[in-house]
Parts: C-alpha cells; structure tokens; sequence
C-alpha cells in the first residue's frame, strides 16, 4: 500500500513540477516560493526579478538564463548550473549555492550574504560591488573572477581560490582567509582590518595600500608582491616570507 500512495504522489508531482518550471518559463508565474523545482531546465529563460524565495533548485540548470534582481533568499541550489547567467542585483542572501556552477555569471551588486558558496565554480564571474558578508567560500575557485569593490567581511575562505581575481578595494574585514591563494591578484586598496589570513599564497600580488590594521598574519607567501604603502607595523605578524624573499623574524 505504502509503494502505491509514492507510486501515486510521485506520478502526481511530475506535472506539478513540469507546470511551475514551464509557467515561470513563459511569464505566467512570477512567485515560486518554496518550490520543488530540483533538476529544471531554465537554460536561457528569461526569470527577471522572479520570485524563488526559499525554492528547491538542486541540479536546476540556468545555464544563460537572465535572472536580474531575482529573489533566491534561502534557497537551496546545491550543484546547480549558473554558468553566464545574468544575476546582475539578484537577492540571494543565505542560500546553499554548494558545489553550484557560476562560470562567466554576471553577479555585480548581488547579494551573497550569509550564503554558502563551498566548493563553487565561480570562475571568471563578474562580482563588482557584490555582497558576501558572512558567506562560506570554501574550496571555491574564483579563479580570475572580477570582484573589484566586493564585501567579503566575515567571511570563511578556506582554500579559496582567488588566484588572478581583481580585488580592488574589496573588503576582507574580519575575513578568515587559510590556505587560499591570491597569486597575482589586483588586489590595490583592499582592506584585511582584523582579519585572520593564514598559510596563504599572495606571490606576486598587487597589494598596493591595502590595509591589515589589526589583522593576524600567520605563514604567507608575499614573496614579489607589490606592498607599497602597506603598513605591517599595524598587523600582528608571524613567519611570514615577505617581497623582498626573506622570512619575517618574530
């Protein structure tokens, strides 16, 4: 009996699935929240400013879909495809992004807060002006990524790839970065007030009058790294290999 009522509920679901995702597709649904919507196919729908607050996206694909100024607050997206997506303003404060794909996505001004990014292909997205305060970046690759003027107070970044991303004037404050790389990185101006940033890579860097007052620096490469007008004096040092190739005496 109990193998027929799943026989039944999972034979009536599928439509209900089918008529939501080909609704939002053409228009007629703008407000979706806390839909079922694992493994949709969104590929170049136009979603502008839809409403998914809280909607199971898990495997969706909105591979170049246009998603600007949408609402996916709380949603959980584990492993879906974003790659070129538009998500220019979209709301996407504490949603499970977790081994989701944002390769080429266009992300300025989104709101990332509190999100969790684990293991995410953020690759050569575009995050100017993006919110990620508080967010979970770990093991995810922004390899080369544009993220100039990014919030990234609080967050976690562990082995994070940043390696090539710009970073100008961005914000790390508080930021607990380990074991990540910023290898080449334009990262002029950026902030690291009172963060924590140990055992990472920042060979080669442009850390031009960036500020670590209060930061802890525990173990980093800086070796070639151009860090005119950074004042170490104000961080809390420890063997660190500075530019000049020496390792920092404590």
């Amino acid at each position: 009996m109990r193998n027929m009522l799943a026989a039944v509920l999972a034979i009536v679901a599928g439509p209900v699935l089918a008529d939501q995702a080909s609704d939002l597709i053409a228009g007629t649904l703008t407000e979706c929240r806390g839909c079922d919507l694992q493994g949709a196919d969104f590929k170049r729908a136009d979603l502008s400013g839809v409403d998914l607050t809280g909607a199971d996206l898990t495997d969706a694909t909105f591979h170049r879909a246009s998603l600007r100024g949408a609402i996916l607050e709380g949603v959980t997206a584990r492993g879906a495809n974003f790659n070129l997506a538009e998500l220019t303003q979209a709301q996407m404060a504490e949603g499970d992004f977790s081994r989701a794909m944002f390769y080429g996505a266009q992300m300025s001004g989104a709101d990332l807060s509190a999100a969790n990014l684990t293991e995410a292909r953020l690759q050569t997205a575009r995050l100017t002006s993006a919110t990620l305060a508080g967010a979970v970046l770990d093991r995810a690759l922004l390899r080369e990524a544009v993220a100039n003027n990014a919030d990234f107070s609080m967050a976690s970044m562990l082995e994070t790839n940043l390696n090539g991303t710009r970073l100008g004037r961005s914000q790390f404050q508080g930021a607990t970065i380990s074991f990540a790389g910023f290898v080449q990185a334009e990262a002029g101006r950026a902030s690291f007030v009172d963060a924590t940033v140990s055992y990472t890579d920042f060979y080669g860097a442009n850390l031009r009058n960036a500020k670590v007052t209060g930061a802890t620096l525990i173990g980093n490469r800086f070796t070639t790294a151009a860090t005119r007008e950074v004042d170490f004096d104000m961080a809390d040092m420890t063997g660190n290999f500075m530019a000049n190739g020496r390792v920092q005496q404590d």
